[in-house]
């Protein structure tokens, strides 16, 4: 095995993954479970001059906070994010196998230099769900109006005015009487 000649930016970075969160070992956990990453495709592995894809990722891509199982990775370019994002339920699954105590369950992404931070995706996705919801709301709102105009327009046709239409048709004449008569004597505070 020959050995491998490393950057000075790399040594840096694996410094500061080393201290990540006091000395967690989620970014070498990481690099470790993407590096077994293998395209679908093994042609374009199978060259002498290429990398694997698992190794590309795992060299591209870092971990740089993790909030209520979701990990927030930065990338050096917005193509690896797609990567991630085909390969992300093997990636996980990975994860879970090594480190079961930190339950990731999805992943949120930046580039390189940006500032996002895992609040703001998140805070990004309740709003969209909160969105999603609401247009929901509305939606079953439209839907129940409809459904009383269209009762309202049958019991016109039948000739039936609102107020008869919430009373039940199935009473006797004689007790619809009464109840008309207790309703107006409440109405106007006089003694039956």
């Amino acid at each position: 095995m020959t050995p491998r000649i490393i950057s000075m930016s790399d040594m840096m970075m694996q410094f500061s993954e080393n201290s990540f969160l006091g000395g967690n070992e989620l970014p070498s956990v990481w690099k470790r479970v993407v590096s077994k990453v293998h395209s679908y495709k093994n042609e374009s592995e199978n060259s002498e001059k290429r990398m694997p894809i698992g190794e590309r990722l795992a060299g591209n891509t870092r971990v740089v906070d993790l909030k209520n199982g979701v990990l927030l990775i930065e990338t050096d370019h917005s193509g690896w994010i797609q990567y991630l994002k085909i390969y992300q339920k093997f990636i996980i699954n990975g994860l879970k196998r090594e480190l079961p105590e930190l339950k990731i369950s999805s992943f949120a992404f930046r580039i390189a230099g940006s500032q996002a931070a895992l609040t703001d995706v998140y805070n990004e996705q309740v709003r969209k769900m909160n969105k999603e919801y609401n247009e929901k709301l509305d939606k079953q709102e439209k839907e129940i109006d409809a459904y009383y105009k269209k009762i309202d327009s049958q019991n016109e046709k039948n000739g039936q005015t609102k107020e008869n239409s919430t009373s039940n048709s199935n009473l006797p004449p004689e007790l619809l009487e009464k109840f008309a008569s207790m309703k107006e004597s409440l109405l106007t505070n006089s003694k039956i």
